[in-house]
Formats: structure tokens, sequence, C-alpha cells
């Protein structure tokens, strides 16, 4: 079993608003109980739509950048070495209001379950409410 890991050797999936890699998985190291992915934004970017978790909880750590997320109807301003936690079926979404890439590391619990999404469109910072609307 390889217990260790490193971002640059895994697959990098595109997500609306972001890049995701997920570095600790079954697959990856073994871990049974928890996941780890990192997740970069580039400036202006935003996770949409915004999604909850059914099964689990996600919290992220702030690695580099800066930005915003809204949980609930809760918002917080986003810097290095922040923690925030996302709880169980609390709709969330951050947004990268820097100008550079904003980098997190996001810790799921648990593993399993935690990374199954519900999706909610009309979730969104109060920046952005209409403007798909407007560009139709």
């Amino acid at each position: 079993m390889n217990l260790l890991a490193h971002e640059e050797n895994m697959f990098k999936k595109q997500m609306p608003g972001r890049t995701v890699t997920w570095v600790q998985t079954p697959e990856t190291t073994g871990g049974q109980y928890s996941s780890i992915c990192i997740t970069v934004y580039e400036p202006g970017a935003r996770a949409k739509p915004a999604h909850a978790h059914d099964n689990g909880e996600e919290t992220i750590y702030v690695v580099s950048g800066s930005g915003r997320a809204k949980v609930g109807k809760e918002l917080f301003e986003l810097r290095p070495g922040s923690v925030l936690l996302f709880p169980q079926e609390v709709p969330h979404m951050v947004w990268n209001t820097g100008d550079e890439p904003l980098k997190l590391a996001c810790f799921y619990a648990p593993q399993l379950s935690a990374i199954e999404y519900t999706f909610y469109e009309d979730f969104d910072f109060d920046e952005f409410k209409g403007q798909e609307e407007k560009q139709r």
C-alpha cells in the first residue's frame, strides 16, 4: 500500500469554475475514512452550481489566494491559513475574488459518501443573481 501521494502525479479534473486533483482516496493511499483533494479556482471563477454533501461534510484550508465562501446564508472571507467547515446538507460555494489562483485543500469525511453532491442551481452570491437571465 502506498501511504504517500503527491498532487503532481494525480489526474486533474476540470469541473465548473475549478480544477480538482484527488490526492487521497482509497485508490491512492488506501485511506478508508477520509479523502482529500486540491482545488484551484482561477481569478474570478466560482463553483457553479452550488452544492451540498448529503452524507458527510467538507472542510477547506486556504493554501494561497483569496476569495469568498457562501455557506447557507452566511458569507466568509477566505485568505491563506483560513479553515472553513461546509456542514452536511448545507449548500455552499466558493468564489475567487482575487487576482491570483485560489488554492484550497479540501477534506471530506466520511470519504466514501461525502463526495456525493446535491446541486443547487439558484444558490449564488448576491453579486451574480439575475446575471444568467440577462445573458440569455
